[in-house]
C-alpha cells in the first residue's frame, strides 16, 4: 500500500508538472550549475521566446514621453530618503543602488504605487537615466522587464522567476546569465558577476 501511495504521488507530482514552462523555467532556481549543456539550452530558447516574442527596438521620442519624469520633482528629499533606507516616500517604492565600498547611492529608483508597470531610476543629481517596463504578471512571478536608456535606446530585458533567480538578455536576444540570488551565472556555469543586494 505505501509503495501504491507513494508512486501515485510521484505520479501527482509529474503530472502538476507536465507543462514544459514549468519542467524548465520553475525548477532553474535550483540547480542551474548541475544542469547539462542541453538542458541550460533549452531553458535559454524558452525563456528568449518569452521576452523576445515581440521585438526590442529603439523608442521614438522617450525623452517628450517622459518629459515630467526627467528630473526627480522631489528632489533631494527622494536621495535623502533613498540613503536612509526608505523604501517607500511621497506615494512611491524606493530603492537604493550603492557601490560595493561607498557608504553614498549612485542611483536611486522610484515606482509610482498608482503605475507599477514602470519603474524609474535616477542618479545622485536627481537625473533620470532608465526607465524599465515591467509586463507578465508584475508584481506576482513571473514577470518580465525591459529597460530602457532615456534616450530610447533597450539595456537589457531580464524575466523573473522569483526574487532569487533572473534571466538577463542583451536586447539583441543575446543570452548575458542567469542571476541566483547574489550571483550572475553564465553559461557554463561561471560566478560572472555579483551583486550586493537582490
Amino acid at each position: 500500500m505505501k509503495k501504491y501511495i507513494l508512486a501515485l504521488a510521484l505520479l501527482l507530482q509529474t503530472a502538476a508538472f507536465a507543462n514544459f514552462n514549468d519542467i524548465y523555467v520553475a525548477d532553474i532556481q535550483y540547480d542551474w550549475i548541475n544542469k547539462s549543456e542541453l538542458e541550460k539550452e533549452d531553458i535559454i530558447n524558452e525563456v528568449h521566446d518569452i521576452l523576445f516574442e515581440n521585438d526590442v527596438v529603439k523608442q521614438k521620442d522617450f525623452k517628450s514621453q517622459f518629459k515630467d519624469m526627467l528630473k526627480d520633482k522631489n528632489y533631494p528629499e527622494t536621495y535623502f530618503a533613498a540613503s536612509a533606507g526608505y523604501k517607500e516616500y511621497k506615494g512611491y517604492n524606493i530603492a537604493a543602488f550603492y557601490y560595493k565600498k561607498m557608504k553614498s547611492i549612485y542611483m536611486y529608483a522610484l515606482q509610482d504605487k498608482k503605475d507599477v508597470t514602470k519603474a524609474y531610476y535616477y542618479d545622485a543629481l536627481g537625473h533620470l537615466k532608465y526607465v524599465d517596463f515591467m509586463s507578465g504578471e508584475y508584481p506576482d512571478y513571473p514577470y518580465s522587464a525591459i529597460q530602457y536608456k532615456i534616450s530610447g535606446t533597450p539595456v537589457s530585458a531580464i524575466y523573473y522567476v522569483s526574487k532569487d533567480c533572473q534571466y538577463l538578455f542583451k536586447p539583441d536576444g543575446e543570452f548575458e546569465g542567469v542571476w541566483y540570488k547574489y550571483n550572475l551565472y553564465n553559461k557554463a556555469s561561471k560566478v560572472i558577476l555579483k551583486r550586493t543586494s537582490y
